[in-house]
């Protein structure tokens, strides 16, 4: 860097806060086991967060403390340096260390190493230092196998342990691949915790960021930024930050959730300096806000001046969209604005912020002259609002505990510095961790750790249950037991979930070639089902122990018949209920139709009922041989034939009868209804309504009287003078 841009940094560096100083953000290390242990450190340790990995705010990480040396480890192993520094990568060790091949299954580890080593003789390796050398303690950690780092100092002093400098790119490809939390502790307690594993023992320790956050109803949290793009691995990180958290934040800001703003970091120029050259190259309004040289070259190039005005216009895209109702805006802008006017292509600066902002605005919400009205001119002798409120909000406040922000990028949540990875679920489980208990919202599901993963404690509890509630699901808190595959959830009148057990066996298993095939089944489980294969015919070797024959019959070659009974489809039944087999074998003997069970000395064996000629094998019934007449042997067919015919034919002469009988009685009764008309008949009838005028004839009746009907008289002809007799 040149001379003259060290001198503007330290110009601009030299500018304190009164009443504000740097805050290390504390949490609390616990002795879990041995009890005696836990009792004798009852109030715990303080250790400090680390500036990268991934603490877990709102929750806590528990496992067994381990410390790599002969005195306090259950094997040896030798790196170099010692692997109490963690300085070497544990896999070059003699012999390797890995914390994953040791100890019970899914045992979670936390390995505490010293800062160092600090000797004349021996370079210290970094918390993170480039691939050439050490790879960082809490790397080396984190790639044998631990969940957590614990990094002890040489003194009796806290520090918040930070990335790389700026160029040292390497060691931040590896800051940015770190997972596990990091804490740093004193001198002091890291001697507690070695006299606690002198001789291997077993001490668990519980890292908890619970309360590390102040609670509230609608969190308050701030992206501290800058839009300059040339600070090397550090603003590709918070690039990257910004593009992927876009829809978190946005989901966030539609529900009201939270309260963010944005923010950048302002240098100024002390006042007997702001004439000069080099603070006039770099700072705007009359060197009143300032930013270092991007590139460190204030002759050539892009200027601290030229991004201190676009983080002047990027606040004003937040003012303008805030009072617009769409604070989701300046995610969109400072997004489009880092792929498109980078400095490397030489687009950066206020030509390409205007198309920027012509794209967020394409519904015109706001305007190219608020915007630039909002910015102001750079040489303006008077004091931007924005700006001077930057200032002041870096400053942080002693009486709130804000401290003060001079690392970017940065976050505060709820007035608390945020300290780990700059990463969208790091970050979001640490807004998440500042909701007040009952007001987290269900976005925050995304932000936990997953504490459901195989050999997870999560995992094991659930799948050791034996009420169905086998499945994990994480939540925020930690995780819930819910009803597994293969059950379905039942919530009863007093609202208590419990768990039906579904047989699979009834439907999934159908698809499932392994329990379909012919000697298959399906066995009902809890939960689940398994397919039973190659299951014995044991008829099919040595008919079981049970009696068999060939015998004849007819004139065709001898039939093989044995009482052994294949019980397989009782078997099956059996399993697919999930009942026990022991019960149930797989033949028993029993004779086949056709014969019967004659017991002799023990021993059954099995006799024709009758000559299996005439037998139905299938049905075990026996007929009649035609040659005896149908005298032995039960009722011949042909005898069967004829009663059947014999009850048919009578059947059909009864009906018929009946149907002669019906006929003459309509006959009779229509031949009376004409006579009615002619004649008075006595009221014999047997039908009663058949009668003229029973409104039940069948013909219409005819009247008398004034001539008509056949005759002129109106009778039938003029016989014995009657107008109405035959």
């Amino acid at each position: 860097m040149p001379h003259s841009a060290i001198a503007l940094v330290t110009l601009l560096l030299s500018v304190g806060w009164a009443g504000a100083h740097f805050v290390i953000e504390e949490s609390a290390l616990k002795v879990v086991l041995p009890p005696e242990a836990k009792t004798k450190y009852f109030k715990g340790f303080d250790m400090a967060l680390a500036n990268f990995g991934a603490p877990r705010y709102g929750g806590a990480l528990r496992g067994r403390l381990v410390y790599i040396d002969a005195e306090h480890y259950t094997s040896q192993h030798t790196c170099s340096p010692p692997c109490g520094f963690a300085c070497q990568d544990f896999a070059s060790a003699t012999p390797p260390v890995d914390l994953r091949l040791a100890g019970d299954p899914g045992e979670t580890y936390i390995m505490l190493v010293d800062r160092g080593p600090n000797t004349t003789a021996t370079t210290a390796c970094k918390f993170a230092e480039k691939a050439s050398a050490c790879q960082g303690w809490v790397w080396n950690v984190q790639s044998a196998g631990a969940r957590g780092a614990i990094v002890v100092n040489y003194e009796d002093a806290l520090t918040t342990m930070e990335a790389p400098d700026d160029d040292d790119e390497a060691s931040h490809r590896f800051l940015t691949n770190i997972t596990i939390p990091a804490a740093f502790v004193t001198r002091a307690t890291g001697e507690a915790l070695k006299g606690l594993l002198k001789g291997g023992a077993a001490v668990y320790v519980s890292m908890d960021w619970t309360d590390l956050l102040p609670k509230k109803q609608q969190v308050h949290w701030e992206f501290w930024t800058n839009s300059n793009d040339q600070c090397g691995s550090i603003c590709d990180v918070q690039k990257q930050f910004i593009k992927q958290f876009v829809p978190v934040a946005k989901e966030f800001d539609a529900h009201n959730w939270t309260v963010f703003e944005p923010h950048y970091i302002v240098w100024v120029c002390p006042s007997l300096y702001r004439s000069s050259d080099v603070c006039r190259s770099q700072c705007i309004r009359q060197s009143r806000y300032c930013s270092p040289d991007p590139d460190g070259n204030l002759t050539a190039g892009y200027s601290g001046r030229d991004v201190v005005q676009e983080n002047l216009r990027q606040l004003c895209v937040f003012k303008l969209a805030s009072d617009a109702g769409r604070a989701h805006l300046w995610w969109d802008y400072v997004t489009a604005f880092g792929e498109r006017c980078d400095m490397q292509s030489g687009s950066y600066g206020e030509q390409c912020a205007l198309k920027v902002f012509d794209s967020i605005n394409a519904d015109g919400w706001s305007s190219r002259q608020a915007l630039t009205a909002c910015v102001g001119q750079q040489d303006s002798d008077a004091p931007h609002p924005i700006m001077d409120a930057q200032l002041a909000a870096q400053k942080g406040d002693d009486a709130t505990g804000e401290g003060e922000v001079w690392i970017l990028p940065t976050i505060r949540i709820n007035g608390i510095q945020y300290r780990g990875k700059m990463a969208t679920a790091e970050v979001l489980r640490a807004i998440c961790a500042g909701f007040a208990a009952g007001n987290t919202p269900e976005a925050c599901s995304k932000a936990v750790d997953d504490p459901c993963m195989q050999g997870s404690k999560g995992y094991q509890d659930c799948t050791a249950r034996l009420d169905g509630k086998t499945q994990c699901i994480a939540t925020f808190a930690g995780y819930n037991c819910t009803c597994g595959k293969g059950y379905l959830p039942h919530v009863d009148a007093q609202g208590v979930e419990t768990c039906l057990d579904l047989n699979e066996c009834l439907s999934v298993s159908q698809l499932d070639p392994k329990c379909t095939c012919p000697r298959c089944a399906c066995n009902n489980t809890r939960g689940g089902y398994e397919c039973i294969t190659d299951i014995p015919d044991e008829c099919a070797n040595g008919y079981g122990g049970c009696w068999h024959a060939d015998l004849k019959v007819g004139a065709g070659p001898p039939v093989s018949f044995s009482a052994c009974k294949d019980n397989l489809p009782a078997y099956k039944r059996a399993l697919a209920r999930g009942l026990s087999t022991a019960d149930i074998p797989l033949h028993t003997c029993t004779c086949p139709p056709c014969f019967t069970a004659v017991e002799s000395r023990g021993v059954i064996t099995c006799t024709p009922k009758c000559d299996l000629r005439y037998c139905d094998l299938e049905a075990g019934v026996c007929h009649a041989d035609p040659s005896s007449g149908g005298s032995k042997g039960g009722v011949g067919a042909l005898s069967v034939v004829l009663i059947v015919l014999g009850v048919v034919a009578a059947l059909g002469a009864a009906g018929y009868a009946a149907y002669q009988l019906r006929i003459r009685s309509i006959m009779q009764q229509e031949v009376r209804a004409i006579l009615a008309q002619y004649m008075r008949l006595d009221d014999t009838d047997a039908d009663g309504e058949l009668a003229a005028g029973g409104g039940g004839s069948r013909l219409k009746q005819m009247t008398g009287g004034g001539g008509g009907g056949i005759g002129s008289g109106g009778g039938l002809g003029d016989v014995g003078g009657s107008s109405n007799g035959v």
